[in-house]
């Protein structure tokens, strides 16, 4: 068995009790913690089972985050050297409602998410895995996007001046060398976030948050609307994530 953590001290002023909050851990019924099992037309162990088991509060957190999916903006990391910056990077895509990311693994090994940055936020997103940055712009351009890499070079748009009307990728390349030239001549073009003070770039975490949360905001508002899914995969998600809900709430124990 794995040692639990010890319990963190409290920093700060304690808040209030909101009362939804104390339907137990990740939303569950007070007639699952009392170990009821309220009847439900569902089939037991069917996404619909589940969600009838959650309460209406986290119902709703549920459909508001399916409802603010966006499937037309991405990110890729291409060959990223610290995990800590994939992890932070695919934190902020989840938390700014992207529905998919796609990462390049760089020479050393996979690039995949540390668990305590993303806070489980890489299992709430679906993540493709590309051989090279070209490769992935090749997919992402069969798919209607277009691919904008972080650049610094000369005829770099900056990242507020990115087209809203249509399917957009960012790009962000390794640490220390950047976008290689074959996966930026595969890209539509370069961006750059506009710098105020003497440093030169910012780190790659901070600047894939900058961008992504202006992209994603001139995306909405032409849009009209907080996310793009279409019906059926909204309903798709909503049950993927009621399943991953309920699993998350370590209460949920399979039938004998």
């Amino acid at each position: 068995m794995t040692p639990r953590r010890p319990p963190r001290p409290w920093v700060g002023t304690a808040r209030p009790v909101d009362p939804s909050e104390l339907g137990g851990p990740r939303g569950l019924t007070e007639e699952v913690l009392r170990g009821e099992e309220p009847g439900a037309p569902a089939p037991a162990g069917s996404p619909a089972f589940y969600w009838s088991l959650l309460t209406p509060e986290r119902q709703a957190r549920i459909q508001s985050v399916v409802d603010a999916r966006l499937w037309s903006v991405t990110v890729v990391l291409d060959r990223l050297l610290d995990p800590h910056n994939t992890a932070a990077i695919l934190r902020t895509a989840e938390g700014l409602g992207l529905a998919r990311a796609h990462v390049v693994p760089n020479e050393e090994g996979d690039a995949v998410a540390h668990r305590r940055v993303t806070q489980d936020a890489h299992k709430w997103l679906d993540i493709d895995p590309h051989a090279s940055g070209a490769l992935a712009a090749a997919v992402l351009r069969a798919a209607g996007f277009e691919i904008w890499a972080g650049h610094l070079g000369a005829g770099a748009r900056t990242c507020a001046d990115l087209p809203a009307d249509r399917p957009i990728a960012l790009l962000f390349g390794n640490e220390h060398e950047g976008p290689s030239r074959e996966t930026l001549a595969a890209c539509t073009g370069t961006f750059r976030i506009p710098m105020a003070g003497f440093t030169q770039s910012f780190n790659v975490s901070v600047a894939a948050g900058i961008a992504l949360a202006q992209v994603t905001a001139a995306r909405r508002r032409h849009l009209g609307a907080p996310g793009d899914l279409p019906p059926q995969a909204r309903v798709e998600l909503r049950d993927r994530f009621t399943l991953l809900a309920a699993r998350l709430a370590r209460r949920m124990k399979p039938r004998r």
